[in-house]
């Protein structure tokens, strides 16, 4: 190990042996030389075949689901209201494809899908490998067996200031996508202020090392950039958008929601329209709820009124406007970590997160406020540190002028895009 990490350390490239090597004896190795490797990885880089070789030997570690005809999938890299895997799945399952989706816990001012499903009572998200084989449409956390070198790294990665290196986040991603018996892949790669690539030059790059590295594996891959810097739809938090989910699949959700949700589902190639249109999508959900473990019953409480499921947050507290004009902008990022300062997410990994606290935007953004009129309301805990309620007026621009907005979609790549 100390020749291989001179050889990275001195600029140079490792073979597709000495990565397969590298992965296969990762439990065995003193993660000071782990460490040390990631950092060399993270200043020098890892190039498209080095990036290929330790995703494959990641993938290749694992079990993986066998491959079904018309099986996709779909991965954000995380946002705030980031919410549309859970139209998404049951919307592409009603109009013909099978969905095999692997998702993840929220992080810090980023929620989690994982997080989000887990506000409905009985949802189970740790499903075996052998219930995932014959599931037509689930969205579960990864389990041990898939990929278990990405465990292992990550844990290393968080606490030695390397998870922003590009070829070590698309190994992470696809070597767990790839497990999934999937033919087609939809990304999200997130761009802004919330986002985890703060600027379009890092999530082009991360986007194309992504769609050339999943192509090599064999997968149709598409990836899109969108914009990060307000927050998706109108309700932030777990059971909030779950709530909100529930509107789009009956066809009232948000505009820009379901302009990204239709995005998606065109890049991996199906038309959902009319699948929401005739409820077909909302019945797919509830389906996907009751093979989770939902109740029955439950689950059209659910449908019906999700407030008399969902847990919800005792107090509601407003956050209203300073100033006469337009609802110019929201700050994503602040509205992501006063959620997760309030308790709705988690400053560390396994840390517990209270489902019912969220926030809900009244106001359309460029609509017309009045000095005094709510644009917020946060259902929080009885005892909330009013510190972040003047943090979510700081994050409210009024203007004198409506504003114009870019499109959520910024970018598509496909395979091997410059």
């Amino acid at each position: 190990m100390p020749h291989l990490l001179a050889i990275k350390r001195d600029g140079g490239v490792w073979s597709k042996a000495e990565i397969q090597w590298f992965v296969e004896h990762l439990d065995d190795l003193p993660r000071e030389q782990v460490g040390a490797w990631l950092m060399a990885a993270q200043l020098i880089g890892l190039n498209e075949q080095e990036t290929l070789a330790l995703t494959d030997a990641m993938l290749s570690q694992g079990v993986k689901l066998p491959t079904r005809e018309g099986a996709v999938d779909k991965h954000s890299t995380g946002g705030v209201g980031d919410k549309m895997s859970i139209v998404l799945a049951p919307a592409l399952h009603a109009s013909g494809a099978i969905v095999p989706m692997l998702a993840g816990r929220g992080l810090a001012h980023t929620g989690g899908t994982i997080d989000k499903l887990e506000a409905i009572p009985g949802f189970n998200t740790g499903l075996h490998m052998e219930e995932m084989a014959t599931n037509p449409c689930f969205i579960a956390r990864q389990t041990v067996d898939i990929a278990p070198a990405d465990a292992v790294l990550y844990a290393v990665r968080d606490v030695t200031a390397t998870v922003p290196c590009i070829g070590l986040i698309t190994a992470s991603i696809l070597s767990k996508k790839a497990a999934e018996g999937i033919e087609r892949l939809v990304l999200d790669v997130k761009v802004g202020r919330a986002a985890f690539m703060q600027n379009r030059q890092d999530a082009h790059a991360l986007a194309v090392s992504m769609v050339n590295v999943g192509t090599q594996l064999g997968l149709d891959v598409t990836a899109q950039l969108t914009e990060m810097d307000r927050p998706i739809g109108r309700m932030y938090g777990n059971s909030h958008e779950i709530a909100e989910c529930i509107d789009c699949l009956k066809g009232e959700g948000p505009d820009d929601t379901m302009a990204l949700v239709h995005a998606q589902a065109a890049a991996l190639g199906v038309s959902i329209g009319e699948a929401i249109a005739s409820g077909q999508a909302l019945n797919a959900f509830k389906s996907m709820l009751t093979r989770q473990g939902v109740d029955p019953s439950t689950v059209e409480r659910l449908i019906a009124d999700p407030w008399s499921v969902l847990p919800r947050a005792p107090k509601r507290y407003t956050v209203t406007a300073t100033a006469d004009g337009y609802l110019a902008d929201l700050d994503a990022l602040t509205i992501g970590e006063v959620l997760c300062e309030a308790g709705a997410g988690r400053s560390k990994p396994g840390a517990e997160v209270d489902h019912g606290i969220g926030i809900q935007r009244v106001v359309e953004m460029g609509g017309r406020v009045t000095a005094g009129q709510t644009v917020l309301v946060l259902d929080g805990p009885d005892a909330l540190d009013g510190r972040l309620l003047d943090r979510l007026h700081e994050a409210i621009t009024v203007a004198d002028e409506p504003p114009s907005h870019p499109p959520r979609l910024l970018e598509t790549i496909a395979a091997y895009g410059d």
